[in-house]
């Protein structure tokens, strides 16, 4: 797994267990038995990760989540690029880490 994808998945895990630690094995069985991935699906498919989340939770914890991933590079790595979609901090993520 390379460096983008582990911390992109650390940020996940820690955003899961923030928003509700007791979901994180639910979401992470569910993520398998429908996509053949865990966590690391948000990085090679943030859209369908988010599609996956929103089927088990709805589309609004969904974006919470989204956006709580995002939060966590904000205030954990400081960065200040500001995006709006887990698409965009993949992609940038894949920029600085090659």
């Amino acid at each position: 797994m390379d460096e983008a994808r582990k911390v992109l998945v650390k940020a996940v895990v820690y955003s899961v267990e923030k928003a509700n630690p007791t979901l994180k094995n639910l979401l992470e069985l569910h993520l398998k038995s429908t996509t053949g991935q865990g966590f690391e699906l948000a990085y090679n498919n943030p859209t369908l990760f988010k599609e996956s989340v929103a089927k088990l939770f709805g589309e609004y914890s969904s974006r919470l989540l989204e956006m709580i991933i995002i939060g966590y590079f904000r205030e954990n790595l400081g960065m200040k690029a500001d995006f709006s979609t887990l698409e965009d901090l993949v992609e940038y993520l894949k920029t600085v880490y090659g």
